[in-house]
C-alpha cells in the first residue's frame, strides 16, 4: 500500500498556527489593482484565518 500523500496545492496556500487555527492569504491581490478601490487593496494585506469547520477539513488534506 503506498503512502498517503498530502495535497500539494493545500500544503502551498494554508499555514498552521501553533492554537490550531488555520491561516489563509487574500485573493484578489497579485494584478490589476488598478481596478481595486484603496480600501480592497489595504484590507487584503493582512492574513486571514478559517472557520472552524473549513480548518478541519484543510487540516485532513494537509495532514496526510
Amino acid at each position: 500500500m503506498p503512502k498517503m500523500k498530502s495535497k500539494r496545492g493545500a500544503v502551498k496556500r494554508f499555514k498552521f498556527t501553533a492554537s490550531g487555527k488555520v491561516k489563509k492569504w487574500n485573493q484578489n491581490t497579485s494584478h490589476l489593482s488598478h481596478n481595486k478601490t484603496h480600501k480592497m487593496i489595504r484590507h487584503n494585506r493582512k492574513a486571514r484565518y478559517l472557520n472552524p469547520v473549513m480548518g478541519k477539513k484543510m487540516t485532513a488534506l494537509v495532514s496526510k
